[in-house]
C-alpha cells in the first residue's frame, strides 16, 4: 500500500473506532457529572465578571456586550487543554479594554490525550509509515468534538435566572444586548446564553416569526412579546429565549424547537404537534389545552452506534399547568413534570420512559393500558 491507501485504511480501522469509543465515554461522563461541571463552569464565568467589575468601578470598562470562551490550538498541541477567557464591550474584538481570564477544560480533553496515546500505541503496527506528525494532526482535528462538550456545558449551566441570582450581578453593567459565546480563538463561535433587554414591538415581531425564515430566530430572545394566534407552522427557534410571551392560539406544528424556552409563557391551546422539543424548557408554563401530539423528546444520542454530537437534556415541564393538554404519540423519554398539572391530559399511545412525575397532579388524566406512571413508578 502507498502511503495515501495506508492513512485510509488507519483512519477506517483504527481513527473512527477509537473515536467514537472515546466520545462514547465523554458522553456518559458529561451526562452524569454534568451539575458538577456546570458548578465550576459558573465559577469560572464569576471569575471573569468579577473582574470586569473592578474595571468598571475603575471606568476602564464600558457596558459588557460579550464574554468569550475560545479554544487554543496552540495550547492543545502544547498538551494543555486552556481556553481563553475575553470579557468585551459591544466593539466585541474591537474593544481597547478587553478583560482577560482563563477556563481549564482538562476535564473534557484528557480523553483526546488519552486516545491519542492509544492511537500512537496503534500506529506502530503500519511500520512507522504513520509518524508522530500524523498522530498529532488526527488529534487537533478530533478536538473540535471535544469542544462540542464545552458548549453543551455552557449552554447548560448559564441562564436567565442564574444571571439575575449572581451576587453582585447588579453591579455590573451590560449592554442592551449580551452574548455568552463558545468557540475557537478569532474564528467561528457559538451563542450560548443571549440576554436582549431591549423593547421590542410585538406587532412587529409577530410579522417577523410568522415569515419563518430558516436560521434568524435561532439564539434569539423573544421575552415578554404577544405573538397570539400567529401561524409559525415548521418554524426554527433552536435555543430561543421566549419565556414570559404570550403564543395562545398559535400552530407550531412541525418545527424545531430544540433547546427552546418558555419559561412562564402563556401558551393556552397552542399547537406543539410534531414539534422538536428535545432540551426545550415549558417551566411554569400556561400550556392548558395545548397539543404536543407526536411531539419529541428523546434525549441522548439518537444513534447509539454512532456519535453525531453531544447528547440531548431531557425535556422539562416542571410546575407548568398542562391541564387538558394532548400528548398522544408523543415521546418524552425522561421527560420533567415535576409539579406539573396534568388534570385531564391525554397520554394515550405516548412514550414516556423515565419521565418524572413526582408531585404532579394527575386526575382525570389518561394513560396507555398498564402504563400510568403511578403503576409504572415513574414517580
Amino acid at each position: 500500500m502507498n502511503r495515501e491507501e495506508i492513512l485510509q485504511h488507519f483512519t477506517k480501522e483504527v481513527y473512527e473506532p477509537l473515536k467514537n469509543q472515546m466520545l462514547f465515554t465523554l458522553e456518559a461522563f458529561f451526562q452524569n457529572r454534568k451539575h458538577a461541571l456546570a458548578k465550576t463552569f459558573c465559577n469560572s464565568l464569576e471569575q471573569i465578571l468579577g473582574k470586569v467589575r473592578l474595571m468598571q468601578q475603575e471606568g476602564n470598562k464600558q457596558a459588557l456586550g460579550y464574554i468569550s470562551y475560545s479554544m487554543l490550538r496552540t495550547e492543545l498541541a502544547n498538551g494543555r487543554a486552556t481556553y481563553l477567557v475575553e470579557a468585551m464591550d459591544k466593539t466585541w474584538f474591537m474593544d481597547r479594554h478587553p478583560c482577560r481570564d482563563t477556563y481549564n477544560a482538562d476535564w473534557a480533553f484528557r480523553y483526546l490525550d488519552e486516545w491519542e496515546t492509544e492511537l500512537s500505541k496503534h500506529a506502530k503496527k503500519y511500520g512507522g509509515r504513520i509518524g508522530l506528525d500524523d498522530i498529532q494532526r488526527m488529534k487537533l482535528r478530533a478536538a473540535i468534538h471535544i469542544h462540542q462538550y464545552i458548549i453543551a456545558l455552557a449552554r447548560f449551566s448559564v441562564t436567565e435566572e442564574w444571571l439575575d441570582a449572581m451576587q453582585f450581578a447588579h453591579e455590573i453593567e451590560l449592554d442592551d444586548v449580551f452574548e455568552l459565546r463558545v468557540g475557537e480563538y478569532w474564528d467561528q463561535s457559538e451563542v450560548v446564553f443571549k440576554r436582549d433587554v431591549r423593547i421590542k414591538d410585538s406587532s412587529v415581531m409577530k410579522d417577523w416569526l410568522e415569515e419563518k425564515k430558516p436560521y434568524d430566530y435561532i439564539h434569539e430572545v423573544f421575552r415578554g412579546i404577544d405573538g397570539s394566534q400567529g401561524d409559525y407552522e415548521g418554524i426554527r427557534l433552536q435555543y430561543a429565549d421566549l419565556s414570559g410571551s404570550s403564543f395562545n392560539n398559535s400552530i407550531f406544528t412541525g418545527g424545531n424547537l430544540i433547546g427552546s424556552g418558555w419559561n412562564k409563557a402563556c401558551l393556552i391551546e397552542a399547537d406543539f404537534s410534531s414539534c422538536l422539543i428535545q432540551e426545550a424548557r415549558f417551566e411554569q408554563a400556561n400550556l392548558r389545552g395545548a397539543s404536543f401530539r407526536d411531539a419529541v423528546a428523546v434525549p441522548g444520542i439518537y444513534q447509539s452506534e454512532r456519535w453525531e454530537r453531544p447528547g440531548f437534556q431531557p425535556v422539562s415541564f416542571a410546575g407548568a399547568d398542562l391541564t387538558g393538554a394532548q400528548f398522544q404519540g408523543a415521546y418524552l423519554q425522561d421527560a420533567d413534570f415535576t409539579g406539573a398539572i396534568l388534570q385531564g391530559a391525554d397520554f394515550m399511545g405516548a412514550a414516556f420512559e423515565g419521565a418524572c412525575f413526582k408531585g404532579a397532579v394527575l386526575d382525570g388524566s389518561r394513560f396507555s393500558l398498564g402504563m400510568h406512571p403511578a403503576v409504572q413508578s415513574l414517580t
